[in-house]
C-alpha cells in the first residue's frame, strides 16, 4: 500500500522547537532513521507517519502536552518551506489561504485542506486523510496554530477568530486553548478548522512583497507532477479519492470512475486485478476511521456510528465486529488499556 510522505522541511521547524526547550531531538530522529542534515533538503521527503510519530514523541520528551500549539506559535517564514513564503507574499489574506490550500498537497500527501467563504465567515479546514495514522493530535494543533500564527503575521499582528475546532478530545485545561486563540474552541469535531470574519479577506499583507507571490507559485506549480497520486497503484489512487470525502458522505463509484477517466466496469475490474473491490475499500476506510475514533476520542458508540454515516448504531456494531472480530466497546477498552492497534484483531483470529 502506498505510504504518504511529507516534506522533510516541515520536520525541521518541529526539531528546532525541541531544541529551543533545551532538549536534543537527535535521538528521536535516529529512531525514525532520519538524518538531521536531511531536514535541510528542499526536495527531501519523509514518511508522514514518521513525522506524526516524531511530533507525539517530542511532546513527551519536552514534557509539554501542548507542544503542537507551542510550535504553531513559533511558526514563521521558514517553518513550512516555500508554503510559508507563498502565504506571506500573497496580495490579500483571502489569496494567502486559498493558495496555501491549493499547494499543500504537493508537500504533504494524505491531507485534506480546504478553504471556504460564507456570507459572514471564512473557514480554513485541515485533516490528515489516512485514517490508519492515529498519532495526529500534536500535528492537528500545530497545523491550526501555525495557520493562525501566519495569518496574524500577514495582517500585522492581529487577527480575531470566530471559533476553532479540533477532531480530537481536549487535553489539559481549556483555558490554554482559549488564551492562545482568543475565541471559543470546540473538540471532537468532524475536522480541524479556524473561522474568522470574511471581511478580513481583503486585508493586505504586511510582511513580504506581493511581487514574490507569482514567483513562488510558479516554483510550486513545477512540482505538481510529484503530486499525491503520481506513481501510486490503481487501488491506492482509489483509496486517495475515497479519503478526500467526508466520513458520513462516501463517494459514489461512478463518480470516482469518471474522475479516473474509466468506466465503472473498468474500475471494478482493475480493483479485482489488485485483489480488492470498491466495497472493500469503502469498508476499509470506514473501519480505519472507526478504530481511530474509538481509540482517540470519548464519543459514545452511537455518535461514532452517526459520524461514519450509519443510520443506526446496531448496523455499525455489526460491521465493526465483522471487520475486527470484536465489538467496538471491547475494542475501545483494549486500546485504552494499552493494547497495540493490531493486537485485538490478532487475538480474535488466533
Amino acid at each position: 500500500m502506498h505510504s504518504p510522505t511529507i516534506s522533510a522541511q516541515f520536520l525541521r521547524h518541529v526539531a528546532n522547537c525541541v531544541e529551543l526547550t533545551g532538549r536534543n531531538p537527535a535521538a528521536l530522529l535516529a529512531e525514525l532513521g532520519i538524518a538531521k542534515a536531511h531536514l535541510d533538503d528542499p526536495d527531501g521527503l519523509i514518511p508522514l507517519a514518521a513525522f506524526l510519530s516524531f511530533f507525539e514523541s517530542a511532546a513527551l520528551l519536552v514534557r509539554n502536552p501542548h507542544f503542537g500549539l507551542h510550535a504553531g506559535r513559533l511558526a514563521g517564514s521558514d517553518s513550512l518551506g516555500p508554503l510559508s513564503f507563498l502565504f506571506l507574499s500573497a496580495p490579500t489574506l483571502g489569496e494567502a489561504f486559498a493558495s496555501f490550500t491549493r499547494y499543500l498537497a504537493l508537500m504533504q500527501q494524505a491531507s485534506r485542506p480546504s478553504f471556504g467563504v460564507g456570507k459572514r465567515w471564512a473557514t480554513f479546514e485541515y485533516m490528515v486523510q489516512d485514517q490508519r495514522l492515529i498519532a495526529r493530535r500534536q500535528d492537528a494543533e500545530y497545523s491550526i496554530g501555525a495557520m493562525f500564527s501566519l495569518a496574524r503575521q500577514f495582517s500585522g499582528g492581529t487577527l480575531e477568530l470566530r471559533e476553532v475546532r479540533f477532531e480530537h478530545e481536549r487535553v489539559g485545561e481549556y483555558a490554554r486553548y482559549r488564551e492562545y486563540f482568543g475565541c471559543d474552541v470546540f473538540f471532537e469535531q468532524a475536522t480541524n478548522a479556524i473561522s474568522f470574519d470574511s471581511a478580513l479577506l481583503e486585508t493586505r499583507g504586511k510582511v513580504l512583497s506581493p511581487a514574490l507571490h507569482p514567483i513562488i507559485e510558479d516554483h510550486l506549480r513545477r512540482r505538481e507532477p510529484n503530486s499525491a497520486m503520481q506513481g501510486a497503484g490503481f487501488a491506492d489512487r482509489v483509496r486517495t479519492i475515497i479519503s478526500t470525502a467526508m466520513l458520513d458522505q462516501p463517494p459514489v463509484a461512478t463518480d470516482v470512475a469518471r474522475q479516473l477517466d474509466c468506466s465503472l466496469a473498468t474500475l471494478n475490474r482493475r480493483l479485482a486485478d489488485q485483489g480488492t473491490s470498491w466495497r472493500a475499500l469503502l469498508a476499509e476506510h470506514r473501519m480505519d476511521a472507526a478504530a481511530r475514533l474509538l481509540r482517540d476520542s470519548n464519543r459514545d458508540i452511537s455518535a461514532i456510528a452517526l459520524a461514519l454515516g450509519y443510520s443506526e448504531s446496531a448496523a455499525f456494531v455489526r460491521s465493526f465486529t465483522r471487520h475486527f472480530g470484536t465489538p467496538p466497546g471491547r475494542y475501545r477498552r483494549r486500546m485504552k488499556n494499552g493494547a497495540a492497534p493490531g493486537e485485538e484483531r490478532s487475538a480474535s483470529s488466533g
